[in-house]
């Protein structure tokens, strides 16, 4: 079972006066995926290699909560797996890490067991989608996708739009591993103490999605495309500034990014609380070049420069996928 990574690149609506919250903008990536393997087992075991204990206890707990809700029906005899981590994209780096690790499980416990469900029913159940519905749309579909928030009565966002990302376009992700994004009690913090989001700010957002964003994908165009996710990632990231320390949350991230608007590049971003940045280019020997004159400026601009990397990145057009072996 393996599930790929997702950008976050903005809420439409952090308003809410409209009756709706959040909507989010996002896109599957093929640069880290998380892979888990499930086979049957007397009681609980968690195999993994990457010597963090948090993360078995992580896993655990998802198996737990599996049991609790959709597999509740099972003998007690029947509720155990050994899962095998396999692969796992980078925790609080801003690529959905959280909501792939819950719906990989909860997807690979279901086909053991032979439940019948969908991708939604396991992620409300399992706790993901309480703000993006962005995991749980590429999970199913990759592909660029927006969703439609939340109101009062939505148990999970639902999805307004579906594009397959363009196959030549990439994407340069700046990864910093010494930062961590905003996550956890925190996250419920900062969301808790910012200030209320202005009106106009969320209909420009709208409008930029809406009419400028979409319209670019659709006609192929990377200038526009660019354009407006970074004017979307302006309002947003000087929004959430207080909380994440800037416009961006990695200073070193902060400083490459701005020095490729400074080289003419349009389209720039973070994904959901960072660290990791990312720059959208409409083929891959552009990002290549820009990749090396990126590596070259943090050689000679930034003092230190251990867990900083570069990657190009393609959008993903399908989702997870299941692979089921009879012994």
């Amino acid at each position: 079972m393996s599930a790929p990574a997702r950008l976050h690149l903005g809420f439409l609506d952090l308003n809410g006066s409209s009756g709706r919250k959040f909507g989010s903008i996002g896109l599957a990536i093929d640069t880290h995926q998380t892979v888990v393997e499930a086979r049957h087992a007397s009681a609980i075991t968690v195999r993994d290699n990457s010597g963090f204990p948090t993360i078995n206890r992580r896993v655990e707990s998802i198996i737990e909560t599996f049991y609790a809700t959709l597999g509740q029906h099972l003998h007690k005899d029947e509720q155990g797996v050994e899962l095998s981590l396999l692969q796992r994209i980078p925790e609080h780096a801003g690529l959905g890490s959280g909501t792939q690790l819950a719906l990989a499980i909860g997807t690979a416990l279901c086909k053991l067991h032979n439940i019948s469900t969908n991708t939604r029913d396991i992620a409300s159940q399992l706790g993901r989608g309480a703000r993006s519905g962005i995991g749980i749309a590429t999970f199913d579909r990759g592909g660029f996708v927006i969703d439609g928030g939340l109101n009062n009565a939505s148990l999970l966002p639902p999805q307004l739009a579906h594009y397959d990302y363009p196959k030549d376009w990439s994407i340069i992700i700046i990864m910093d591993e010494t930062n961590h994004g905003i996550h956890g009690e925190q996250e419920l913090t900062a969301f808790k103490n910012l200030p209320t989001f202005p009106l106009i700010d969320s209909q420009a957002i709208c409008h930029l999605a809406l009419m400028k964003l979409l319209p670019a994908l659709v006609e192929l165009d990377i200038e526009q495309f660019g354009h407006a996710i970074t004017e979307i990632q302006a309002l947003l990231g000087d929004h959430f500034a207080p909380a994440q320390g800037g416009r961006y949350t990695s200073p070193r991230v902060a400083s490459l990014l701005n020095y490729a608007k400074t080289l003419g590049h349009t389209g720039v971003a973070q994904s959901s609380w960072g660290p990791t940045g990312c720059i959208f280019l409409d083929n891959v020997h552009s990002a290549r070049q820009l990749m090396n004159v990126l590596d070259l400026y943090a050689q000679k601009e930034l003092k230190d420069q251990a867990g900083l990397s570069f990657k190009i990145a393609h959008g993903q057009s399908d989702g997870a996928k299941i692979e089921t072996f009879t012994l």
